[in-house]
């Protein structure tokens, strides 16, 4: 699914984070590039009964946003 471009479920992804959040036995993280819509934050917050103490949140002029995106599978 991912190999093809496709949107994974939020619960796979969450179910993802779940697992690298236990087995790292830490308390706190930075996860990158997720939630990446309203759907995927609250199936986390439901899924994990948690709410983030912040985010943060980082503004990209679309230009930049086309060229990193164009650029994602090169080599």
């Amino acid at each position: 699914m991912i190999n093809e471009g496709k949107i994974v479920p939020s619960e796979f992804t969450i179910k993802l984070l779940q697992r690298a959040m236990l087995e790292s036995g830490n308390d706190k993280f930075l996860i990158d590039g997720f939630p990446r819509n309203e759907e995927n934050r609250a199936a986390f917050e439901n899924l994990e009964k948690i709410e983030p103490e912040f985010v943060l949140f980082f503004d990209c002029p679309v230009e930049e946003m086309e060229t990193r995106i164009l650029n994602r599978n090169q080599v």
